[in-house]
């Protein structure tokens, strides 16, 4: 029998949530006591996705072939506009605390936090996940729809040790990334065997309905904290309704999936040898 022909869909932010809940404590440098967590760039994604088929395999009895993975990441933030009102709310609840704070204050924070949201956006797509194209094979980032941001939302105000005001606003969320994922995977659906998602979106329910329908396998792959019998999965909502579900545990992830280039600082590198060895224990 021939490999099952498989195309990856990864939902980005989901992905990025997930792996952010691996984290590490720094003990010295200029982070200390602040959480060390892993993110994309911490890991090589071409074994990763090798792992995942390889997975798949075992679990159903034949092979598969990965014809490409698709990541998807938001592609811009919403406009800011200055709002007044929220202003107002904001300095009436924060100017005790706060005396220095005027309205004009407040719009000036506002508008640099989402200046520097969007910077973000721009340098994680340039300066990683370029990065991450470049080192892995059959791999194509799509950027598609808008994420919500709200920079009158205040999320976080506290002053830093050298007496500057600290000022965060919120991320609501995103629109259009699980659409355009939904869209390319019914618009592929000819070309393919096996769909794979790497997301836990219940947004996803009726695509993968529809592709059953339609007579397309669909499989689920998640990341879980901790190793069996004890294992929490991240993002495991579709996991009923796939045709086969399949996952890394901790120990996969941290030992096999690490970059073991990236320079991460020594107490890290420390913490998570401590943390696989502990698993294995």
């Amino acid at each position: 029998m021939d490999p099952l022909r498989s195309v990856i869909f990864v939902d980005g932010r989901n992905l990025w949530y997930n792996l952010r809940e691996f984290r590490f404590q720094t003990e010295s440098g200029k982070e200390v006591g602040r959480d060390y967590r892993l993110d994309e760039k911490h890991f090589c994604w071409g074994p990763f996705f090798a792992g995942v088929l390889q997975k798949f395999d075992e679990l159903a009895g034949v092979n598969h072939r990965l014809l490409r993975a698709y990541w998807y990441n938001v592609e811009s933030l919403t406009r800011f506009t200055r709002w007044d009102e929220g202003a107002v709310r904001i300095l009436e609840r924060h100017r005790a605390e706060y005396p220095e704070l005027t309205e004009e204050r407040i719009h000036e924070l506002a508008e640099d936090w989402h200046r520097r949201q969007a910077e973000n956006l721009r340098k994680a797509r340039d300066e990683v996940y370029e990065e991450i194209q470049r080192k892995t094979n059959f791999l194509e980032f799509k950027y598609v729809g808008l994420a919500f941001v709200n920079a009158y939302n205040v999320s976080r105000l506290s002053t830093s040790g050298e007496g500057e005001l600290q000022y965060a606003g919120t991320w609501k969320g995103e629109k259009g990334v699980d659409t355009g994922m939904a869209v390319d995977m019914v618009s592929k659906m000819k070309e393919y065997d096996v769909a794979i998602l790497v997301s836990g979106d219940a947004d996803f329910i009726p695509v993968v309905r529809y592709l059953k329908d339609n007579l397309k396998q669909v499989y689920q792959f998640s990341l879980a904290r901790g190793v069996p019998p004890r294992i929490t999965y991240l993002s495991a909502w579709l996991r009923s309704i796939v045709d086969v579900f399949a996952y890394f545990d901790e120990v996969e992830l941290l030992s096999k999936y690490l970059d073991s280039k990236f320079r991460f600082p020594p107490e890290v590198r420390q913490a998570i040898e401590s943390r696989i060895a502990e698993l294995k224990g």
